[in-house]
């Protein structure tokens, strides 16, 4: 009974795989960030973060983090603002990415990578930050929405 049991399993996760085309990550009940599969090869959690592989090679990552008070807010548009004030200060100009459900997203491209910071709108104290290749990141969605610039 166990060997039809496990083998079900297996039948329904290798069919569930076969139509996924993107790993699913929910860092908060409200956030659910899809990382294309065409991106990675292999995922492994080090130091706290998602670390995606293409080959055995590190091409991007997704990491979570708690924002200082300094910077932190009440609000997560007043949050994100803030953080994007800051990231404007650098060489590569930040861009807004419009119409994501939930959450306040901008991200910098920079060479061949593109950085997404995202503030959770329930979740002002906290930042996720995916990087990954630019080819590859344009088909990233954030709560649905396929993030555009």
């Amino acid at each position: 009974m166990a060997r039809i049991a496990l083998a079900l399993s297996f039948l329904l996760l290798l069919s569930g795989c076969a139509s996924q085309s993107s790993l699913v990550i929910q860092p908060y009940s409200e956030l659910a960030i899809e990382v294309p599969e065409k991106m990675f090869s292999s995922v492994k959690m080090r130091d706290g973060e998602l670390v995606f592989l293409r080959n055995n090679r590190v091409v991007g990552f997704v990491r979570s983090e708690e924002i200082p008070s300094t910077v932190s807010s009440s609000s997560a548009i007043d949050t994100s603002t803030t953080l994007f004030e800051s990231a404007n200060q650098g060489s590569s100009k930040p861009i807004w990415m419009e119409q994501i459900p939930e959450a306040q997203v901008f991200g910098v491209v920079q060479g061949d990578f593109r950085t997404v910071f995202i503030v959770p709108n329930g979740q002002a104290q906290s930042l996720i930050t995916f990087q990954g290749p630019v080819e590859s990141s344009t088909s990233l969605r954030i709560n649905g929405a396929k993030i555009s610039e």
